[in-house]
């Protein structure tokens, strides 16, 4: 499969020539999928009271609207340095490396470093909508798509 596990990854490997258009829809159902089940193990596992805290900070980031355009760009940012991590890494021939497990790893790790205090580093939809949809919170959820498929194009538009 490639080990894509982020809709924002799988629409600009596709935008890249990495990935095949008809591909792309069961790649994302199946991400969509994973997002669940993860969510509704965590939440299985763990008290009421603590779910949110074992979401990862997704529900509790962004508190107010002022907060909506910080978020938004940390997410754009953040995603399409993870984005581009990916395609010139694993998927360009000219730039593929051994390395690039360790890269994609450390660019999210950067990513949760740089922006886990500002928009929850997300940088993946499909993790977003599974903690989204088991606990029934969709307060500012929308930026966690928006954020991570204009970042993916954006590596898209560059790398083309």
């Amino acid at each position: 499969s490639g080990g894509h596990f982020n809709p924002a990854v799988s629409l600009g490997a596709w935008l890249v020539g990495g990935l095949s258009l008809p591909m792309l829809l069961p790649y994302w159902v199946s991400q969509l999928c994973g997002g669940v089940i993860g969510a509704a193990l965590a939440k299985a596992t763990t008290a009421g009271e603590r779910f949110a805290n074992a979401s990862g900070g997704a529900f509790s980031s962004i508190g107010s609207d002022e907060q909506v355009p910080a978020a938004l760009a940390a997410e754009v940012v953040l995603s399409a340095l993870l984005v581009l991590t990916v395609c010139m890494g694993a998927l360009n021939d000219r730039t593929r490396t051994p390395l690039a497990p360790f890269c994609i790893g450390s660019a999210v790790t950067a990513g949760i470093l740089a922006g886990g205090a500002v928009s929850g580093a997300c940088m993946n939809p499909a993790r977003a909508f599974g903690p989204a949809l088991v606990a029934n919170h969709w307060d500012y959820h929308w930026v966690y798509w928006v954020g991570p498929v204009l970042g993916s194009l954006l590596v898209g538009a560059l790398v083309r």
